[in-house]
Formats: C-alpha cells, sequence, structure tokens
C-alpha cells in the first residue's frame, strides 16, 4: 500500500487530524480503516446501516467490536426500514452522514474505499450512458466538495491487491451477495468487462487512472475559462446573452453546467446532457422560450437575458383606479389636476365616453385595444413584444379599463382612441410614472 501511503503522506495530515472513513464492514472499507489505523492516522469509522438486507445487524456488531478493539471511534447511522430509495438517495444519505460527523470532529477530510477496478467500471460506465468531460474521468482520488476534501486513497490497487492485503493482516470482511448478481449494471460490467481488460493487460487499472488524471487536467483548465467567462457574463442570476453567445459551443455548454450545478447542488443528476443541448439549440433560435426543468426551476430567454429560476405562479389582478395606485413596487398611476405631457406616460380622457369607476388590471388572453389614431385594434400581447416587454413582467403589467373592461390606457406604452389632446375635453387626467428595476434595465 506504498502508494496510497505516499498520497496520504503528500496532504500534510496533522497530528489532530481526524479522517471519517465511510465503512461498510466490507473487503474494500476494512482494508481502508485498518491501513490508515496502523499508520497512526486519527480515524473516524463511520458506519451507514441501509436496513436493507438480513446480515446487516452482524455486520454492525462486528465492525463496532473491531472499532472498540483497536479504539477507533465508531459512529453510525441506521436508516428507517422499508424505504424504497435508489442508489442516489442512499448514496446522499451517507454523504450528509459522513459531513455532519466531519463538522462534529472539526476536519475536513473525508475517505472512502474506491479502488482501482471501480475507475475502471466507472468511467466504462459513464461512457456507456454518456456523461460530461468531468463524468468520464471517473473519480478524483482528492476533490474539494464545498470546503470537504473527499479522498480516495486506495484508487491505486485493484480488488485483488485489497483481498491479499486482509488475507495478510488476517482481517475479517464481509461480502454483499447483491455484488455477485448481474441484475445491476456495475456488476455486469466488473464480471463480464474489466476481467477481460485484465487479460489483456494485468496493470490497466494504472492505464486507466493515467487517463482519468489527464481528463481532469483537461476538465481543470477548461474549468478556469469558463470562470473567467462566468464572472463577464453571469450577473445577478442570469446570463449576459451579448456575451455568452460569442464563445465557443463547448464553453457555452460548460457554462450552462457549471450554473446548473449550482442551482441544483446535490440533484444536478436529474438533469441530462440532452438538457443542455436542448436549452443551446433553443438559444440559437433567437427567439424569447420558456423551458421547463425539474424540481419547478425553468430556463427563460428574455431577449438579451438567460435566466434560470423557480417557476412562479402568476396571479391575475384587478382593482379600483384611485388617487394614487402603486402596482408592483415599479408602477405608479396617479389622478392629477393638470400636466403639460403629451407622451404616452399621460392619457386625458372625458368621463362621458367612458363607463366609470376606472380599474387596474393585470392583462387577460385576447386582449386588444382600440389605439390612438389607428383604424382597429392590436393586440396587447404584441405589443409588448414591439416594446421589448420581457415575458416575466408582461402577465402583471398594469392595464387601465373602464367599467365595461374597455382598455383606455397601457401606461407607458399605448394610449386608446379615448386619450383626448390638450385641447378637446377632458376631465379626468392620470398619469404613470415607473420605477425601473435591474431586469427591466437589462433590457434596453
Amino acid at each position: 500500500m506504498k502508494q496510497s501511503l505516499d498520497f496520504l503522506e503528500s496532504l500534510h495530515f496533522s497530528k489532530n487530524d481526524y479522517i471519517i472513513v465511510g465503512c461498510s464492514s466490507g473487503p474494500d472499507s476494512m482494508c481502508l480503516i485498518n491501513m490508515l489505523h496502523e499508520n497512526k492516522y486519527n480515524v473516524v469509522c463511520a458506519h451507514v446501516n441501509h436496513n436493507i438486507r438480513s446480515e446487516s445487524k452482524l455486520e454492525f456488531e462486528y465492525l463496532k467490536k473491531f472499532c472498540e478493539e483497536n479504539n477507533i471511534i465508531f459512529e453510525s447511522l441506521e436508516l428507517e426500514k422499508g424505504i424504497n430509495g435508489n442508489e442516489y438517495y442512499y448514496r446522499k444519505k451517507r454523504y450528509d452522514f459522513y459531513k455532519s460527523l466531519a463538522c462534529k470532529y472539526n476536519t475536513k477530510y473525508i475517505a472512502t474505499a474506491h479502488h482501482g477496478d471501480d475507475l475502471i467500471e466507472t468511467i466504462l460506465m459513464r461512457i456507456s450512458r454518456g456523461s460530461n468531460l468531468k463524468g468520464y474521468l471517473g473519480f478524483s482520488k482528492l476533490f474539494n466538495e464545498k470546503g470537504y476534501l473527499m479522498i480516495k486513497p486506495l484508487v491505486f490497487y485493484t480488488k485483488d491487491d485489497i483481498l491479499k492485503y486482509l488475507n495478510e493482516k488476517n482481517i475479517k470482511y464481509f461480502l454483499d451477495a447483491t455484488n455477485d448478481s448481474d441484475n445491476y449494471t456495475r456488476n455486469r460490467f466488473r464480471h463480464l468487462v474489466v476481467p477481460f481488460l485484465k487479460r489483456e493487460n494485468p496493470k490497466v487499472h494504472e492505464k486507466y487512472l493515467q487517463y482519468s488524471q489527464e481528463l481532469e487536467k483537461a476538465a481543470k483548465y477548461i474549468s478556469d475559462v469558463v470562470d473567467r467567462e462566468m464572472k463577464k457574463n453571469f450577473v445577478d442570476n442570469y446570463i449576459d446573452l451579448n456575451n455568452y453567445l460569442q464563445l465557443d459551443d463547448y464553453i457555452k455548454e460548460c457554462e450552462l453546467e457549471k450554473i446548473l450545478s449550482i442551482i441544483y447542488g446535490d440533484d444536478i443528476d436529474l438533469l441530462s446532457k440532452k438538457t443542455v443541448t436542448k436549452i443551446i439549440e433553443k438559444l440559437n433560435t433567437n427567439k424569447n422560450f420558456i423551458f421547463s426543468l425539474p424540481k419547478k426551476y425553468e430556463v427563460r430567454r428574455e431577449y438579451n437575458k438567460l435566466i434560470i429560476c423557480k417557476k412562479k405562479d402568476i396571479e391575475g389582478y384587478k382593482i379600483p383606479l384611485d388617487d394614487s395606485n402603486i402596482i408592483d413596487s415599479r408602477h405608479i398611476i396617479e389622478i392629477v389636476d393638470t400636466s403639460d405631457d403629451t407622451s404616452n406616460n399621460c392619457i386625458r380622457i372625458n368621463s362621458k365616453d367612458i363607463s366609470l369607476p376606472l380599474y387596474i388590471r393585470s392583462r387577460k388572453t385576447g386582449d386588444r385595444i382600440m389605439v390612438k389614431n389607428l383604424q382597429g385594434s392590436q393586440k396587447v400581447k404584441q405589443i409588448f413584444i414591439d416594446k421589448k416587454i420581457s415575458p416575466s413582467l408582461r402577465d402583471r403589467y398594469p392595464i387601465v379599463v373602464d367599467s365595461e373592461d374597455n382598455i383606455l390606457w397601457i401606461p407607458g406604452i399605448k394610449k386608446s382612441k379615448f386619450d383626448n389632446d390638450i385641447n378637446q375635453k377632458y376631465d379626468i387626467i392620470l398619469k404613470y410614472t415607473r420605477k425601473e428595476n435591474k431586469d427591466e434595465k437589462s433590457n434596453k
């Protein structure tokens, strides 16, 4: 185990540092915890009883006794019986437990017993299923995950090396019978493909480790490029498309993947490579769109912005017009006594031409306005599009109507045929003021 020990030494542990060791009582984790312990590392045995197999209790008792006899700290978590969780569910439970112990023992080091054969299997599975550059490298022997250092000291060795070590040390271990079943994809690679590769080259695991490390260097370089570009175009939780769309397609994909991984965190596996590809394809159409994502997220293109956020439940509104009205903290509509403004920010109405009272409401499907000085009517939706009002703002934009729901005014945008010139008769003057938020400014 010299390579493992050399790797550990390169991490420069202090004498007070603990290592949280995920340990199942299987051969791999028993090898890891014993190797660390006999080389004087401070270890905490972290055991999760998944309560799936009948042997779980026996394995728990053995591991607890092993730790007591060797003066190793033992911590355990027992999951509830009868949970029909998938592999992702159980992995999250394990790693959440490991991180809680790292906090308890004030350490950043979490070690798992993944070895060289595991790396081969993982790479082959990712290639078969499809992944991204980071996925194709399998896993790293050292990985910083939100301040925790995930280490895999056994990656230099094969399963046979581990079994040989355990036999020499006379260390008992348990075997999981499910590892013998070819019902699982990983087991089929383990039983059928990996032995073939080893017959071709007994040291093939070293070649896969080299392959993984080369990809890791490439992934690190590309990640640095993406980080630099994100500083330029990812602001206020949206992507500035003016800069983003000028990037190489691959960098665009990588940046979008990184942003999604930030948003989804541990749930990133819910998204496939196809998701990113479809979003990029929609961007290339140069049209506004809404694209639904898992867990009630959505991607929206709004002109020169790409927004990724939680879906909002848009509620319509209709309120009586008072002397002063503020809608969504940005639209101010007031009744004034006088004004010289002849722009779309002011309308003059003769009460004899309409049905009182007046209301302010949100738009409705099919809304049309009889625009001043034009024949016929125009769709409100098309007016919003022409004025580049963001889709996310259209459903809340205020519209002034009379009691018969005739649209009199889209404040700041269009006036209807009911607007009167200064030299005509009118007895109602409405004035509009708009406070722009960051989103609105960015669309100009």
